[in-house]
């Protein structure tokens, strides 16, 4: 390959117009073995730099329909990583853009986490064993997911939670039976909704 015009576009960013087929773009970051400096017109590169520049660029384009998705909404590195696979991108052009997308900040589970527990908490009333699964399995790693749990419910009061949840059901006309399972099912511990039983029954 040989490059017939070179512009940089942003830091670390060049568009590249080889003399033979359409131009493209790429992230230095993603270069394997060609040096920056190396990125110059008339440079001449052999098949194994050129599949590097072109590997490169892959990944590139990689990153840029990463942030279409980012731009619009927090995500996490496990449901991203989804669904770039099903636009048909390569898992061994994902993988080196996620990192660098985590690398500068833009991607982060932990941010994710956190926000999705506040949006959550929004339309439902759930306890800690329920909003933990539901993290693990939109696949946010168990460390990330307990940190980002114990500062949700260091604003929220799950036995608060947990009342409100029981209010609800009894609003509902529910049984006894029914009240605990429902609680259950909404995340609460066996500990608590026997708690928030005993108080109401006072």
């Amino acid at each position: 390959m040989i490059i017939q015009e070179l512009k940089q576009t942003l830091s670390g960013v060049y568009e590249i117009t080889p003399e033979a087929g359409s131009a493209f773009f790429l992230r230095t970051t993603y270069l394997t073995f060609v040096p920056e400096e190396r990125l110059c017109i008339h440079e001449t590169f052999t098949d194994e730099e050129t599949a590097d520049i072109l590997n490169a660029a892959l990944i590139y384009s990689t990153e840029v329909a990463a942030m279409s998705y980012l731009s619009r909404a927090e995500q996490c590195r496990y449901s991203l990583t989804s669904k770039l696979l099903k636009k048909g991108l390569q898992k061994n052009a994902i993988e080196p853009a996620l990192d660098y997308l985590e690398s500068v900040h833009y991607l982060d589970d932990n941010r994710f986490a956190g926000a999705w527990l506040r949006n959550r908490a929004i339309d439902h009333v759930e306890g800690r064993l329920r909003l933990s699964a539901e993290l693990a399995g939109r696949g946010i790693d168990r460390l990330i997911a307990r940190k980002a749990l114990d500062e949700f419910f260091s604003t929220h009061d799950e036995h608060e939670l947990c009342r409100i949840a029981l209010n609800k059901c009894i609003r509902q006309k529910k049984s006894e039976d029914k009240i605990y399972a429902s609680l259950q099912r909404s995340g609460f511990s066996i500990k608590e909704i026997r708690s928030v039983l005993n108080e109401q029954k006072q």
